[in-house]
Formats: structure tokens, sequence, C-alpha cells
């Protein structure tokens, strides 16, 4: 049986804490009060990746997270940001440690080009500009299949860079895109589509993709009632259904 809704926000709103009780009541509608701070940030506007550790991707990532949020011009939002600005390599690329990798590939290249995709799509969807540098080596690092460097989440990353900048007709994304929808990897599971479809949703791809479309239900078909015990994994589930779905 699929997720319900209702009963996942109920158990959301009873059991989460202070930042999942507040998307909880802003999944309800509530949509007043300021929102607290994010636990996965430090006090310099990074967030924890993989491994643990301050992470270029993860902080792409959670700004991506806010911008569905609507959070782009918070002050969360606005120290990633910064942060990420700050930690650009001067050939204009990203880096994090192999762990730092969500995934099967790690690897010097899989964690610059993860860190790279996701530190781009996340700023550039919060309003950030960026120049060609990162795009030309992202380019340069997708095979024939459309498969990025690093495999899964680079690739999930990457497809919402080139939507954000090119828009639907950009042949990357597209190709990415397909990739992610056929190749359908034995170990992808809720966290795996819940993160790409934060990417693409933050990027404006419409529910109507077809990438876009299987993932998003394909999560919702693989939850529990209530959603899972974990709390993020299910409000995440919300989210994007309520962004995507309205």
């Amino acid at each position: 049986m699929p997720i319900d809704d209702d009963a996942a926000l109920e158990r959301a709103l009873s059991t989460g804490d202070e930042w999942q009780s507040w998307r909880a009541l802003r999944l309800s509608g509530e949509k007043g009060s300021p929102p607290p701070a994010v636990p996965a940030q430090d006090g310099l506007g990074a967030f924890a990746g993989a491994g643990g550790g301050p992470s270029a991707g993860a902080t792409g990532e959670g700004l991506c997270h806010l911008r569905l949020l609507g959070l782009a011009s918070s002050a969360p939002a606005a120290v990633a940001a910064d942060w990420l600005e700050e930690v650009r390599t001067p050939a204009g690329a990203w880096l994090d440690r192999p762990d730092e990798v969500p995934g099967l590939d790690e690897g010097p290249a899989a964690a610059r080009v993860w860190a790279t995709a996701a530190a781009v799509c996340g700023l550039v969807c919060v309003g950030r500009e960026t120049d060609d540098r990162p795009l030309t080596l992202l380019r340069g690092e997708g095979d024939l299949d459309g498969r990025f460097t690093g495999g899964a989440y680079p690739t999930f990353a990457a497809a919402g860079v080139f939507w954000a900048v090119e828009g639907r007709r950009s042949e990357t994304a597209q190709w990415a895109l397909r990739w992610a929808r056929e190749a359908s990897e034995d170990w992808w599971g809720p966290w795996e589509r819940a993160t790409a479809l934060t990417f693409w949703g933050a990027a404006g791809m419409p529910a109507e993709n077809r990438t876009v479309e299987a993932f998003l239900e394909a999560l919702r078909e693989a939850a529990p009632r209530e959603g899972w015990d974990d709390l993020g994994l299910t409000l995440r589930t919300l989210e994007l259904s309520a962004h995507f779905w309205g």
C-alpha cells in the first residue's frame, strides 16, 4: 500500500524534532513561523556529507531542499551559498573527500564531479550566478549513455544543473534523465529517488517529465502507509509530492 499523506503527516507531527515538526506544520498549511536551525548545517553554513564532514555536494543538495521549502532567500540558504562560494577551487570547481560521495562509487574523480554538480545546482537554484567553467568540466564527465563520473548521485545532480541553466531543451539534461530512468540499478532505494527529485524539483522540472513521474511514483509506492521510521525521508517524500503535484 502506498503512503497515506494524512497518516504520514500526523505521525511526523507527533514524533518529529523541532526541524521536522516545522516542516510537518508547513505541509499542514501553517507557514507563518520562521524555520528553526537546520540540524545538518554547521555554523559556517556547510551541510554534513555521507562521511559526516562538511561537504560541498551535501551543501548543494541542502540548498536545493531549502529551495523546495520556499527558503531560497533565508539565512540558512544565504550562509550555505556563501560557504560554497568561499570553498570553490581556483579552477572553478568543488572538491569533496571520496567518503563524502553518497552511493557506491568513490574516488577523487567521483568526489569532484559530485561536489561540483551538486554545488552548482544548489547555487543556481537559489539565484546565485555561475560561470562556464564548472559546466565545461561537467560536460567532459558525461558518457554517451548520459551517466556522469561517479554514477547515480553525480548524474542526478548534473541533470538538475543543465536543466536549471539550459532548460528543457538541454541535451545533456535529457540524456542524464534518460540514463536515470533506464538504469534503475538494484541498490537504488527511496533516498536515491528522493535525492534525485530534490535536485530536479529545485531545477524546475515539471511533474509530467517521464523520469520525474517514474521516480516520484516509485518513491511513494515504496513507502509504508504511515511513512518510514526515518522521518526525514517521510517528510521529504511528502514535500516532493506537494511540490510536483501541488
